[in-house]
């Protein structure tokens, strides 16, 4: 790999840039509901009652930016696109992803709307959380924020979930841009998008080169509970790399013409708040390389690894590619490489 030449490359990403309150709660209850065949479960607050926090921190995130600032942190020319407004929620993420080395001179602040702004909150049953989220000031961005000169020499274009109309046709406008001019599209469409917009998420990700998604989100997309069908039917919309992450049962990667199934590295897993993005960043980065499969998902599951083992989007991120490197060569990942016709 040629990283001189890796580090000139220009990425774009558009998605939502946002101030997370992470809390800690132990005063919760957690029960499910049955129905059928399908099982729901749900956190809740006892009605009008007063709960103690254990713990708070707030940490800037929203999935746009996190890929920006990974990407930025591996060495690359990363630029972000999108709205905040004008409070102090906009000035710690800009300040975070300017010490990053984010590139935000095309960033818009308003006073439209406050910044986009997350409660997580995390209880003591393990990894479980719950996000409350408010896109605020995300969903302003519109076309004409989308400079058609920002996009030449481009390599890769990022984006992740905008559910308002203005925000989707901007993503569309980079997408026709990204693919005039040469470069590659990854998508990693949230809940919000498939739920709230789903026209507007089959477009987009039908004019997508790679798409990576949780199971959950290829299921609702796709209507297909395994992983493989849901891959396979995305697949046939256009993408010519599709992945479908699964928590601790690891991830499926396909071209269409090969599968990798793979494990997860042994690691102490903290939060995972942020893994998908750090995981749709390593295959970007793995891409441009034209790299195998195999190392493809060896890449993407060390960088969701690295973020997962501390507390906080972007804390464990790397900040170099050799860095990325010689983690996932100290670790052992379980795969099976397969054609794809077989199962």
């Amino acid at each position: 790999m040629n990283l001189i030449m890796s580090m000139k490359r220009k990425i774009i990403t558009i998605g939502s840039n946002t101030l997370d309150a992470m809390i800690q709660v132990k005063d919760i209850l957690r029960f499910e509901l049955f129905e059928k065949e399908i099982v729901k479960k749900y956190t809740a607050i006892e009605y009008s009652r007063k709960l103690n926090v254990e713990n708070i921190r707030f940490f800037p995130g929203g999935s746009g930016a996190n890929i920006a600032s990974n990407c930025a942190m591996l060495g690359f020319n990363a630029i972000y696109l999108g709205v905040v407004g004008k409070d102090f929620s906009a000035q710690i993420c800009i300040d975070d992803l300017k010490g990053r080395g984010v590139d935000l001179s095309h960033l818009r602040q308003t006073d439209e709307d406050c910044t986009a702004f997350s409660v997580i909150l995390k209880t003591e049953w393990g990894k479980d959380r719950s996000i409350l989220a408010y896109k605020g000031a995300n969903n302003l961005l519109n076309p004409e924020d989308v400079e058609e000169q920002l996009f030449k020499d481009i390599s890769a274009f990022a984006w992740t979930s905008l559910t308002s109309e203005s925000g989707c046709r901007a993503i569309e406008k980079a997408i026709s841009l990204t693919k005039n001019n040469g470069g590659l599209v990854f998508a990693a469409p949230s809940m919000s998008i498939i739920k709230n917009n789903p026209n507007w998420a089959k477009i987009l990700i039908t004019n997508s080169d790679v798409v990576s998604m949780n199971a959950e989100e290829a299921e609702e997309f796709t209507n297909e509970s395994d992983r493989y069908y849901a891959a396979k039917k995305i697949h046939e919309m256009g993408p010519r790399l599709v992945s479908i992450t699964d928590g601790a049962k690891g991830s499926l990667l396909t071209d269409g013409k090969k599968v990798v199934r793979s494990g997860i590295y042994k690691v102490k897993v903290m939060d995972t708040t942020g893994a998908g993005d750090a995981f749709l960043t390593g295959l970007l980065v793995s891409k441009l390389n034209n790299y195998s499969l195999d190392k493809m998902t060896q890449l993407a599951t060390a960088m969701s690894s690295l973020e997962s083992m501390k507390t906080g989007v972007r804390e464990g991120t790397p900040s170099s590619l050799k860095e990325l490197e010689q983690f996932s060569a100290s670790q052992t990942l379980q795969q099976t490489v397969s054609e794809f016709t077989q199962f």
